[in-house]
């Protein structure tokens, strides 16, 4: 079977962001997230990781498609037939799907769904939340058992936990640095707009 890796790539061109879905490449310098949703950068180091982790529990489990989503239903990366065409359309409905599955479980006094499943006549969708940020969703048939697939759901889980605290750190460290860096800069001109 044909299995493809896709991860979402930006540009800067100008201050302008050009997106475009491709093969993942290392030469970059990191895998960025639409902007109005988030400001998460995923630096290409931790991109591997995330390719590596996805291949595995496709390997493992059998299954036909692998997701890694934004909360917001952007595709960070994803894994499987490479026929699937609708990747886009599938994260941002997923993504919708989790959403309206935490309002459900406020109604019925629950902190949240962290998993939910999906059963079809002949695919069956497996969603996990990864520290309420990413969502990984893995589509398979019936001829996987759930049961492995909510095993090695988890451990994938905890690894991907690891990879979104270290880019969280990593952004964090580059705010401190930008957020300091503009602050001089701007007192800098203000004070010369208005020197006497």
């Amino acid at each position: 079977m044909y299995r493809r890796t896709t991860v979402l790539v930006c540009y800067n061109c100008g201050g302008n962001n050009v997106f475009e879905s491709q093969e993942p490449s290392h030469n970059k310098v990191g895998l960025l997230m639409d902007p109005q949703l988030t400001s998460q950068i995923v630096p290409t180091e931790e991109v591997g990781l995330i390719e590596e982790c996805l291949t595995r529990l496709i390997e493992d489990t059998g299954a036909n498609h692998v997701l890694l989503l934004d909360k917001s239903g952007q595709v960070i990366a994803s894994q499987g037939d490479g026929n699937r065409q609708d990747i886009t359309a599938l994260g941002a409905l997923i993504a919708g799907t989790f959403a309206s599955s935490r309002e459900v479980a406020k109604l019925l006094r629950e902190k949240d769904f962290r998993m939910l499943f999906q059963q079809g006549v002949h695919d069956n969708v497996f969603i996990a939340l990864i520290e309420e940020q990413w969502i990984l969703c893995i589509i398979f048939n019936k001829g996987t058992h759930i049961g492995l697939v909510k095993v090695l759901t988890k451990k994938a889980t905890d690894d991907l936990a690891g990879v979104l605290e270290r880019v969280r750190q990593q952004h964090k460290a580059r705010d401190d640095v930008l957020g300091s860096s503009f602050r001089t800069s701007m007192e800098d001109t203000i004070d010369l707009l208005f020197r006497d």
